[in-house]
């Protein structure tokens, strides 16, 4: 049994040609070497590595989100002044308002930003049109973050008190993650025939994310997952669309165009730390506030981008 279920595995990996594909070589290649690379470094370069990577690449691929606009709606009298006033607003306003209402904010963040994870997860490989998909993006989604949540419960435990001041019962994870993972499973079957061409390669990914979620650290498996795994992938798909290439040109047209609003984003964030450095809790706070309000619009626009 254990001989045929090799041998089959190894027919499906010879004739899956998403195996060959460039995020999955990046996605599995950059795993291995940052698990690796994490027995030889301490906590505090791991965390200096990591919240460069998502101060970066995890920033800059939601940076072209006006380029990715105009070029949607494929219409030249559309100017980027008319952009980007009202995306500005948004971004602020949800600044304000997660701001000041933090539980609620915390909530609304990893519900929607489910989804932004599953479909970047799903769609990475093959671009369903489907949306029956939808509710099922959701679902793995947050089967992610409750894995990653349910896998480190007691320092999420903490984030969420110092960011809400309300002390979580840690069995909400443990719930959580069961439902998810329930749920997603049962989505997965009702959707088999669309899905069915990926379910190996998302499955050898899963094991892979098992096991960086389960032996790294919090701050450690978010990063791999958010700069390997999504935002680097995502600036790859979004060059494609905008330039018609993800080729290395194509790369460093993006990360150009993308420059001007990264420096400002960075700047407003230095900022805020330099002025709040000596009020941690209050610091944390704005930090949330700042990630949410930059992924909101941003979850909108690949939103309406892939449904296109």
């Amino acid at each position: 049994m254990a001989t045929f279920v090799y041998k089959f595995i190894h027919i499906m990996l010879l004739k899956s040609h998403f195996f060959k594909k460039f995020s999955f070589k990046l996605i599995f290649i950059s795993s291995i070497f940052c698990l690796i690379l994490s027995f030889f470094l301490d906590e505090l370069t791991q965390n200096l590595l990591i919240f460069s990577g998502i101060l970066s690449f995890g920033v800059i691929h939601g940076a072209n989100d006006l380029l990715l606009l105009k070029k949607n709606l494929n219409r030249k009298e559309v100017s980027y002044l008319s952009l980007i006033i009202p995306y500005l607003l948004m971004v602020i306003l949800f600044g304000i308002f997660f701001y000041l209402i933090p539980s609620f904010a915390l909530i609304f963040f990893v519900l929607f930003s489910s989804y932004h994870f599953g479909e970047q997860q799903w769609t990475m490989f093959n671009d369903y049109k489907e949306k029956k998909l939808t509710f099922f993006y959701f679902s793995y989604g947050l089967f992610l973050f409750s894995f990653l949540f349910w896998s480190n419960d007691l320092i999420v435990g903490n984030i969420i008190f110092d960011i809400t001041d309300y002390r979580l019962d840690l069995i909400i994870f443990n719930y959580l993650f069961y439902f998810s993972t329930t749920l997603t499973t049962i989505l997965a079957l009702l959707n088999f025939n669309l899905l069915k061409d990926q379910l190996l390669i998302q499955l050898i990914l899963l094991l892979i994310l098992s096991v960086i979620f389960y032996y790294s650290g919090l701050i450690l498996a978010f990063g791999i997952y958010f700069v390997f795994w999504h935002s680097i992938p995502s600036i790859l798909e979004q060059s494609q669309y905008i330039f018609g290439s993800s080729d290395s040109k194509s790369f460093i047209r993006y990360l150009r165009n993308a420059l001007i609003y990264w420096l400002f984003s960075l700047l407003g964030l230095f900022l805020c730390y330099y002025f709040l450095k000596d009020f941690q809790n209050l610091l944390i706070s704005v930090f949330f506030s700042f990630l949410a309000a930059i992924t909101f619009p941003h979850t909108l626009v690949i939103f309406k981008i892939k449904r296109n």
